[in-house]
């Protein structure tokens, strides 16, 4: 009978992810994506689309991360490829292409461009930030609830956030997944009682110590370590774990991990020098206190940024700064709702916490239950208040430099947040249940307030919010609310989480199209005609005098833009090219090319941000030294130049021409 038992709590723990591997792998095979590749095309030849709207503001995946990866797929993954006006270094540089060196084994994300091709690399590496982020919180989050049916429901929520589907360089869900799945590793490896089993999970978390470090995004990876550690160290408080076995099982992890990264700084340092010399963002501080309300609130309106009013973001002047669908989305936190949680728990938490304190001092046994989850719930909040002031005020900057805040825009922390709130609400459902009255008044007043605060949110948010029925809204950031509180009670705590999850998955799944294959990467004419002209050329470096889009169609054919994006600028190059301007390009940078007069000096002019426009002469001998292209592809005619003779007259989808020129030495 006993085993029997183990078995069915074995096969429930599992079924999730079961579930969630075999839907992974169903729409791999199927090369389904979320990708917004159709972007790249007018709507009436975005081929491969079947449901939604591209989103333009994901342009750093359709325009950089994925045709560089299908770049390095044609091209048989190069190393040091050009990425721009460098040499690039693919185990450093975001955006770039496939590394096929032994760091592969810790990108996982890069693993289908490697061993399926590249439609279903691009499936895989869509899919797998959700799939390790629903394990990974699905795991952590168990040590809480001990529930497989509202552990699942509530990884759901973690995972599907409007932040998530919004942002795309990292993908948000890939960080949080491998900083949960890690913390959940420490405390399996803590609680077994079985040397290998302690061996295998302290392996397993130090392989994804180095995935969650080789991110390379720290403004997520510090924020959401904060919270991921608050978690472990109150559930290893609450449930009275060996802090000498967690103390051996960190420094495993940290002395395996530690060396894998240690190797990899060696091996890479020269390019991690060029990168933090930069100005941005190697020596970018972060000004605490500098985050918008509306960043942190947003979140019940994404049924409508998903919508026509969306598109409106970031076009009413005067308003702010922020002026895309990204940078106004945020996570699941309904304040007035997690301050209720909180304070229902702790106050009957300290409670037992005495009482615990109380029969030590007389020899009475204590046990795990005495002190339920309070220094979770604590530690969790602690860390939220931090976040929060981080957030919101203007702490001192000692805060930020003890704690690598300092390292975080504010708006890069709803991430944490969410996934902070999560935990709250966990702790929720895996406490004694509030009285139905309780419930129903300050319950119902926390819900009223978080309706009320979706609502003011609507008005300060940078968009035109005409059409937008405010009563909905209200019922959005009502129904949240009502279901974080709902955890707490006496009945129907499954029925909520159920409702919070369908929340979280519906609003995620509206954000991002369906997309089937690689669409104009594969099927635009461009692509096809600058693979057929440039088959036996020996020289695949290109400048590019046209749109980022365009840039993006050229690199899916194949070809090595030393326009566009330059992740790690190249000292010497830079220097030949433009020296008067180094404050300028020692950045992560994209750059806008525009042909200047022949004989005349490079000029780099800043656009906005890190977009600068680059004017230069094709045929300047500074150029042919330092960076030596091959070809050249404009949408003007580029007449008057005595290194180029042209090669062909080439279309986009819609008939737009572009002009191909040879570059003679």
């Amino acid at each position: 009978m006993r085993h029997s038992a183990i078995g069915r709590g074995l096969v429930g723990w599992l079924s999730f992810p079961l579930l969630v591997l075999v839907g992974t792998a169903a729409l791999v095979w199927l090369r389904i994506s979320g990708s917004s590749i159709g972007a790249l095309a007018l709507p009436a030849f975005r081929s491969g689309l079947l449901w939604g709207t591209p989103r333009g503001v994901r342009s750093d995946e359709f325009q950089l991360t994925t045709p560089s990866n299908v770049s390095s797929v044609v091209q048989g993954f190069p190393a040091d490829p050009w990425v721009g006006l460098a040499p690039t270094n693919l185990d450093v540089a975001v955006h770039s292409g496939i590394s096929t060196d032994w760091t592969a084994l810790f990108h996982p994300d890069h693993w289908g461009y490697i061993l399926l091709g590249a439609e279903r690399g691009l499936a895989f590496s869509w899919w797998w930030p959700f799939t390790i982020c629903l394990l990974g919180t699905y795991a952590l989050i168990g040590f809480i609830v001990r529930r497989p049916a509202t552990t699942a429901a509530l990884a759901m929520v973690a995972t599907f956030t409007p932040y998530s589907a919004w942002w795309s360089a990292a993908p948000p869900a890939l960080v949080l997944g491998y900083g949960a799945a890690l913390g959940a590793c420490i405390l399996g490896a803590t609680a077994v009682r079985r040397i290998v089993a302690t061996a295998g999970l302290s392996a397993l978390g130090a392989f994804l110590a180095v995935c969650f470090t080789l991110v390379l995004y720290p403004p997520w990876a510090i924020s959401v370590a904060i919270v991921v550690a608050a978690i472990g160290i109150g559930r290893v408080v609450d449930l009275r774990l060996s802090w000498t076995r967690c103390a051996i099982v960190i420094g495993s992890i940290a002395a395996t991990g530690g060396a894998i990264l240690a190797v990899w700084y060696v091996q890479n340092s020269r390019a991690i020098a060029a990168m933090t010399n930069t100005y941005y963002p190697g020596h970018r501080i972060t000004v605490p206190g500098s985050g918008w309300p509306y960043q942190f609130f947003s979140a019940p309106l994404n049924f409508w940024m998903a919508g026509p009013a969306g598109s409106t973001v970031g076009k009413i002047a005067g308003l702010s700064s922020s002026d895309n669908l990204s940078e106004n989305a945020s996570s699941w936190f309904p304040l007035a709702a997690l301050l209720l949680l909180v304070c229902w728990g702790l106050a009957p938490g300290a409670r037992r916490l005495s009482r615990r304190v109380l029969r030590r001092s007389v020899g009475q046994p204590t046990s795990a239950d005495d002190s339920a989850s309070a220094w979770t719930l604590g530690l969790v909040s602690a860390a939220t208040a931090l976040l929060l002031a981080w957030f919101f005020l203007p702490v001192p900057g000692l805060v930020g430099t003890l704690t690598l805040l300092d390292r975080v825009q504010p708006g890069r922390l709803p991430l944490a947040l969410g996934f902070a709130a999560v935990a709250i609400g966990a702790v929720a459902l895996a406490s004694p249940p509030r009285r139905l009255r309780a419930l129903l008044v300050w319950g119902g007043a926390a819900a009223v307030i978080d309706g009320l605060l979706a609502l003011w949110t609507m008005t300060t948010v940078p968009w035109d919010w005409s059409t937008v029925a405010p009563a909905l809204v209200f019922l959005s950031g009502f129904v949240l609310s009502a279901g974080f509180v709902l955890l707490s009670a006496p009945r129907g705590r499954a029925g909520a989480t159920a409702v919070l999850a369908g929340y979280a998955v519906v609003s995620w799944f509206l954000v991002n199209p369906v997309q089937v294959g690689l669409g104009p990467l594969k099927t635009d004419p461009l692509v096809r005609g600058l693979q057929a002209a440039t088959q036996t050329s020996t020289n695949k470096r290109i400048m590019v005098f046209g749109g980022a889009s365009t840039i993006a169609l050229v690199r899916a054919a194949g070809l090595q833009s030393v326009s566009g994006q330059t992740p790690i600028p190249d000292a010497d190059v830079m220097t030949a090219l433009a020296p008067a301007d180094e404050l300028l390009w020692n950045n992560y940078v994209k750059y806008d090319w525009q042909p200047g007069p022949a004989g005349s000096d490079a000029k780099i002019t800043n656009q906005r941000g890190s977009l600068m426009t680059l004017t230069i002469d094709p045929c300047s001998a500074e150029l042919q030294k330092a960076v030596g292209p091959g070809w050249a592809l404009s949408r003007t005619r580029l007449d008057g130049y005595s290194c180029l003779r042209e090669a062909g007259t080439l279309t986009h989808l819609g008939g737009a021409p572009e002009y191909l020129y040879r570059v003679q030495s």
